[in-house]
């Protein structure tokens, strides 16, 4: 049996993770993280596919897929954890699970599963295998995550793929060629993502992104319309605004840049907001990709890759450790949005905006007139609406021991910034006091794991705060996974918030 590894968060790493100024070893814990965290919902898929529809498992393709992923997982297995960590590839899992465990809709099932096969092609090949599979394509689409989609002729249901090469009814397509074009009107189109890397001025990060206009699953999971193929002309005018504002941000806050290259590896294009404002969103399911409407404003194009990345940092932290009980029913007004939100909702929102008060603190001292103005009425602004939050968070009953500390070293972030947060004492907080706080672990799936573990996390990594270890026990507020060999128990309980990937909204 492979051994475990242990994923450990120092106290000083989960303090800058709170305080919006993560360091680069607690961007490798999250990393780490989700690539485990991916690892077991594919096991999972797997295992509960063959229990529960194994006719769907064999007829689908998905059994030859699972044989095959053990095979590039075999041959290159960093290369086959690139592949599982794109970031729609967690939509598409967690679509599998929700249907599997019947907490989401099964209409897609049939699709999604025999995209096992295909999901596996694309790890071989990323492994440097030459893959001979026939993958089945019952809605016309060929999804080949990291690599890009095949566009194919109207009922086609199966295609061959021989290598690089898709081979259907004479006609070959090479998947590193054609990009866009097809080759016949009839015949099938292969189309990859785009690729935009900028450079800062000077010494820096170099931002490269994926502009992912193609992979089917980016439909559902940012909560707003998504732009279809983008031409030649787009591209290019993203690489432009993109530049202009990373050169920006590196310059203004070159501490946060690092940060902000490891977590936006993707950007997917949204179609621009009809009123005219500006639009951006992020997701939990997709680790990496933060969508966004096109922006020629570098300020905000800037502002926007700070916000959503730190939306990606928060999220990947509370799929290891529960910072607020996802059960709470309270609802609370924040600055940024009309409606009345949960407190987990109020938590990102508020640890989003804290991101942002660096920045244009910063813009305000360095810059002048109508520039220095607008920074400063922005910092103003979202120190106001962070203060306000937080003052509702902190002592809130449904926040874990966890979750307490984070808001504290959220609060010290916001006074660094001028903002005093009156903080209440523990049970006077008109949401009620610590004592009454929930401590949940991050998996909920205990009926999952064999008959004698219940009430325990299944083994694996250890996440906390501690400076020695991470308490493991069955009280602890901490999730244990398996990086490195596949885990014995099913992880559908990772799904256990609501059964939706909420997106995160700017």
């Amino acid at each position: 049996m492979t051994s475990f590894d242990t994923l450990r968060m120092t106290a000083a790493d989960f303090a800058a993770v709170a305080g919006c100024r993560p360091t680069s070893q607690a961007l490798t814990v999250l990393r780490e993280g989700q690539i485990s965290r991916r690892l077991l919902m594919l096991k999972s898929v797997a295992d509960m596919a063959r229990r529960t529809v194994p006719g769907l498992w064999s007829r689908s393709g998905a059994a030859d897929g699972w044989e095959l992923c053990g095979r590039a997982r075999g041959a290159d297995a960093q290369a086959f954890e690139w592949v599982v960590l794109a970031p729609h590839v967690g939509v598409w899992l967690g679509r599998c699970l929700r249907a599997l465990t019947r907490s989401g809709p099964a209409s897609r099932l049939s699709v999604d599963l025999s995209r096992l096969g295909s999901f596996a092609a694309a790890t071989a090949l990323r492994a440097g295998l030459h893959p001979d599979i026939t993958l089945s394509t019952p809605d016309g689409l060929l999804w080949l995550p990291t690599l890009g989609v095949a566009e194919l002729p109207e009922g086609t249901q199966r295609v061959r793929l021989d290598g690089p090469y898709l081979r259907l009814a004479g006609r070959t397509v090479g998947l590193r060629e054609d990009q866009g074009r097809r080759l016949a009107t009839e015949g099938p189109r292969w189309l990859s993502p785009h690729r935009v890397t900028v450079h800062p001025d000077g010494r820096g990060p170099v931002l490269s992104v994926a502009i992912d206009d193609v992979d089917p699953y980016r439909l559902p999971a940012h909560g707003h319309p998504v732009q279809k193929r983008q031409d030649s002309f787009q591209v290019a005018h993203w690489e432009q605004t993109l530049g202009e504002a990373w050169r920006l941000l590196a310059a203004v806050l070159p501490e946060r840049a690092d940060a902000c290259a490891g977590l936006c590896t993707t950007l997917v294009p949204l179609l621009p907001d009809p009123a005219g404002r500006g639009r951006s969103s992020s997701s939990r399911e997709t680790y990496g990709a933060v969508a966004v409407a096109p922006q020629d404003d570098p300020e905000r194009l800037a502002e926007t890759l700070l916000h959503e990345t730190a939306h990606v940092s928060f999220a990947a932290l509370t799929d290891l450790v529960d910072l607020a009980d996802p059960h709470d029913e309270s609802r609370h007004r924040v600055g940024w949005r009309p409606d009345p939100r949960p407190v987990g909702a109020v938590l990102t929102g508020a640890h989003a905006h804290l991101a942002l008060l660096e920045f244009w603190a910063r813009r305000a001292r360095e810059t002048s007139d109508a520039t220095a103005r607008i920074a400063a009425a922005r910092h103003e602004r979202y120190g106001r609406q962070v203060a306000a939050a937080l003052r509702q968070l902190h002592g809130h009953r449904a926040l874990t021991p966890r979750g307490a500390l984070f808001v504290d070293h959220m609060i010290a972030e916001a006074e660094h910034h001028g903002r005093r947060v009156r903080r209440f004492q523990a049970g006077h907080h008109p949401g009620g006091g610590l004592e009454t706080s929930s401590s949940l672990r991050v998996t909920s799936g205990d009926a999952a794991l064999p008959k004698g573990n219940e009430g325990r996390s299944p083994q694996g990594h250890a996440v906390g705060t501690g400076e020695a270890s991470a308490t493991t026990g069955g009280n602890a507020s901490a999730i244990q996974t398996r990086r490195g060999a596949w885990t014995e128990q099913p992880m559908a309980g990772w799904q256990r918030e609501n059964g939706l990937n909420a997106p995160y909204c700017a």
